[in-house]
């Protein structure tokens, strides 16, 4: 008589097998990643020093002024100059209305003086130095490579970032924009790699000569997907069992 099993018990079945990999070699590169925001080197604000108000102004938002230009005439006679040439990027007051000591009048951004400030992980920023090449890309220039370099690293608010500089930005980059930020730190050509997926606690389940093991393993190099094998060594028949 012939037995039929259900659906559910032969899904179980296929689900329990083991799924095998081979070591293979290959080429492996690690890369340290982090978000960037674009900056500008220079960014001015005017704050009221004391309690008035703003008379006059002699620009508005979205102008762009040259160095010495006049920003503005406060009520007690005082008049702002642009400390170096750029963009009127907001006016948040009124004419007239009574401003508190710290108040922002005014803001001035050098559009043309941009850099990339990119937030990173510990670990990641322990790896990275200045100097070290950056490949850079903004969502809405996948197809385009944009390559900066490290001017410096540094902490910041509990924070550690990478001061990336750019020779030529891409036209219409402004100040405030992200980027995914990769930073290559070492290379290695045909050497053993698995999947990182199959390491677990610095250890491979490994089937050698029908006969399963844990394995140790001292790491190498480590990309996103696998992993460089330094020792002991794999052999092109050990089956990797992933976990």
């Amino acid at each position: 008589m012939k037995i039929l099993r259900p659906l559910w018990f032969i899904f179980l079945l296929l689900s329990c097998r083991e799924k095998i990999i081979h070591p293979n070699q290959g080429d492996v590169i690690e890369a340290v990643y982090g978000l960037g925001i674009i900056k500008s080197e220079n960014h001015y604000e005017a704050k009221a020093a004391i309690l008035s108000s703003v008379k006059e102004f002699y620009v508005s938002e979205g102008e762009d002024v040259k160095k010495g230009a006049k920003l503005f005439l406060t009520d007690q006679g005082s008049i702002y100059y642009s400390p170096f040439a750029g963009k009127i990027t907001d006016i948040p007051v009124p004419i007239s209305q009574n401003l508190f000591p710290q108040t922002t009048i005014l803001s001035l951004t050098d559009l043309n003086h941009l850099y990339l400030e990119v937030s990173l992980e510990q670990q990641g920023a322990m790896k990275l130095r200045t100097g070290l090449k950056a490949e850079i890309s903004f969502e809405f220039f996948r197809n385009k490579k944009i390559w900066g370099e490290i001017s410096t690293i540094y902490p910041k608010n509990d924070q550690f970032i990478a001061k990336v500089l750019v020779p030529e930005w891409p036209k219409g980059i402004l100040p405030g924009m992200s980027a995914d930020v990769a930073f290559e730190v070492a290379r290695k050509k045909s050497v053993t790699l698995v999947p990182l997926k199959a390491i677990a606690n610095g250890h491979l389940l490994i089937k050698r000569d029908g006969k399963k093991s844990k394995l140790k393993v001292e790491l190498g190099l480590l990309d996103q997907e696998k992993a460089e094998i330094l020792s002991p060594p794999l052999l092109s028949s050990d089956e990797i069992i992933l976990p």
